[in-house]
């Protein structure tokens, strides 16, 4: 693999939690349903922000709401962190002359400031976010945009991420789909995929010289994997 495309909630940043509550809240101060952080985790791939707002909001959403929404977010920010691991991991990989990049369902405005405030934004040479493009995973659009930027062809690209719909969108634009186990979602049916239960395992999977020590399902199942969850 000579590039490496990353998810970004759930699995470079410990943010879901922060992201769901912040958007439940949002809810609720429009005059929404009352929504649990676990509704709004399971309802976000719909697309980036204004789409997940109107979604729960059963209407048509704009800039107001999205100013809403930031209203609750954005002092959380500042308090994000990545996953342990995942600098570290971000620098073998660099080192090891992959290319990085991030394909998220956020907005520019969110992802930017997001891994700005984990310090890992200048890891990336492309950020692609959800407004980037008009289909959301688990359509291909947003990875295939990822690898045009880069310069490297979707069989030579792996996509990590945590979540089903980012398997999905790996596997329609005919890439290698990562299994994050270490994020928040974990427990889904996402058929046949490297697993890697922490950040890095990654490397163990995607450059097979470096010998981290650690122990990896190289091409496992997930579901048989659920056992130990």
């Amino acid at each position: 693999m000579r590039a490496v495309v990353f998810d970004m909630d759930g699995t470079l940043l410990d943010s879901v939690p922060t992201v769901s509550r912040a958007y439940a809240d949002a809810i609720r101060s429009l005059g929404g349903p009352p929504v649990s952080p676990d509704d709004v985790v399971a309802g976000w791939h719909v697309g980036h922000t204004e789409l997940v707002l109107a979604h729960f909001l059963g209407r048509a959403c704009g800039s107001a709401e999205v100013e809403c929404f930031h209203a609750h977010l954005d002092p959380a920010i500042a308090e994000l962190r990545p996953f342990p691991g995942i600098p570290a991991l971000l620098d073998e990989l660099a080192d090891s002359g992959r290319r990085l990049g991030v394909f998220t369902a956020a907005t520019r405005r969110v992802a930017l400031s997001m891994l700005a405030a984990a310090g890992i934004d200048a890891r990336f040479d492309v950020v692609v976010v959800g407004d980037d493009v008009e289909r959301p995973k688990p359509a291909p659009d947003g990875l295939l945009l990822a690898q045009r930027q880069l310069g490297v062809p979707a069989q030579e690209t792996a996509y990590v991420g945590d979540a089903e719909v980012d398997l999905g969108c790996a596997n329609a634009a005919g890439s290698l789909g990562v299994h994050a186990r270490w994020g928040a979602r974990t427990g889904f049916w996402v058929g046949v995929h490297p697993v890697a239960a922490r950040p890095y395992d990654v490397l163990n999977l995607l450059v097979p010289s470096r010998h981290m020590g650690a122990d990896v399902a190289p091409m496992g199942n997930d579901m048989a994997d659920q056992a130990d969850l």
